[in-house]
């Protein structure tokens, strides 16, 4: 038997659909035909800062043994793959460009495509010369970049997620989940499960939304926590399925290879100007060198980033946009305080007669009591003011997938 790498992308649609749930099909179509999974797929996520990127920017890898020789498997993965937008996405409708990859034997080779998808640009000239230098069987369009950069995760730590898949029946209908029962298993099972419920807003994060087919997805360290999820929780509905992946999600692989173009990530040491919140509750903070946007949803990024003042020294990762008001700009993820300048007030001295307020008299001349009109000569009081603000980290609440959750950081 003879091993295979495959690469899917670009199944879904704004309306209907998932590579995910694409692959959660493709994977009992090829049981029946008596090939091997080996191990769990991969659910890999790719630069979040692209604009044109898909709805979860993630591609799917399998990794499989069969007979069949290279040709007659990409044959059958395009026909289910075609067969999947036309009847279940409807992808074309939408402009969509499915892609299918399958790679024999070694996979190495694509590593470096995998850190190019997941922190730049891969332009449709850097795909071709891949395509051209190794030797990658490959059908569809935009996908393709998707399926190699898939093929190419290699990392042998991560996290996984569990995602279940109702039955098509219900893809239309509200998604209902007991949140009692969630928080009793994230409080349980913490920190080996993550990123599942928002605490502030008291919602849960793992629903999906629209009418695609997914109906959750649980995220942790160990995929015996993920099992006991689906137990655990409380839903009024009969799931499809479920199937487990090892994702590249949590891993902060966006941010480890750093940029200064358009829709890489960036990450600078940045000496505060000033701020000011912009109109809807976004925050802008002038600095010496890129303005940097914190948005309203980031919550207690955002928050933070108002309590800045002049003279503060910050490093600020996040996506590199451009603006056309504002030119380049880093659109804040993170945040670590690294510096504050102490707020300091000068307050005259209280009378020495009465303890009242006093007034100044001028340079030199002294002070008046404000309640009995003595007047004296002092030294003004220095007090430094309260920051609320203090040094560490930052993070947005709502956070991208590739986003490594803060208390793994510190």
């Amino acid at each position: 038997m003879s091993r295979y790498y495959i690469g899917i992308d670009d199944h879904d649609s704004p309306e209907r659909g998932c590579t995910t749930h694409f692959s959660f099909i493709l994977i009992k179509k090829l049981e029946k035909l008596n090939v091997k999974l080996v191990g769990y797929p991969n659910l890999v996520r790719l630069n979040p800062n692209i604009p044109w990127k898909t709805r979860g920017n993630a591609a799917v890898s399998l990794t499989i043994e069969t007979d069949r020789d290279q040709k007659e498997l990409l044959d059958i993965i395009w026909n289910e793959s075609l067969s999947y937008v036309h009847e279940i996405s409807k992808g074309p409708l939408y402009k969509r460009s499915p892609g299918v990859a399958v790679v024999r034997g070694n996979r190495e080779s694509l590593n470096s495509f995998y850190w190019k998808a997941v922190s730049d640009v891969v332009t449709p000239e850097y795909l071709k010369i891949v395509l051209n230098k190794f030797q990658i069987s490959w059908i569809g369009g935009r996908g393709v970049i998707g399926s190699l950069a898939a093929i190419g995760f290699q990392g042998t730590e991560g996290t996984f997620e569990l995602l279940t898949y109702r039955k098509e029946t219900n893809w239309e209908r509200r998604r209902d989940l007991d949140l009692n029962s969630l928080v009793e298993y994230d409080e349980r099972f913490f920190p080996k499960v993550y990123a599942n419920v928002d605490y502030v807003e008291k919602s849960p994060m793992i629903l999906s939304h629209g009418k695609d087919p997914v109906f959750f997805g649980l995220r942790g360290t160990e995929p015996d926590i993920l099992l006991k999820g689906v137990q655990m929780l409380r839903f009024n509905e009969e799931i499809e399925g479920y199937l487990i992946f090892r994702t590249n999600q949590g891993s902060d692989d966006h941010l480890k290879i750093l940029g200064s173009h358009p829709y890489q990530s960036g990450g600078e040491e940045l000496v505060v100007k000033s701020t000011r919140v912009l109109e809807g509750g976004d925050s802008e903070i002038i600095t010496d060198k890129v303005p940097v946007i914190v948005y309203k949803e980031t919550g207690e990024l955002n928050a933070a980033s108002r309590l800045l003042k002049t003279g503060d020294v910050i490093r600020v990762y996040g996506a590199l946009k451009p603006s056309r008001k504002f030119g380049l700009i880093l659109e804040a993820e993170r945040m670590e305080v690294i510096d504050l300048k102490r707020d300091l007030v000068y307050l005259n001295p209280k009378c020495p007669t009465c303890n009242g307020s006093s007034e100044s008299l001028g340079r030199g001349k002294g002070f008046r009591c404000r309640r009995c009109g003595f007047r004296f000569h002092g030294e003004k009081q220095v007090r430094e003011v309260d920051r609320k603000l203090s040094l560490g980290l930052y993070q947005t609440r709502k956070y991208r997938h590739l986003t490594r959750p803060i208390f793994w950081i510190q």
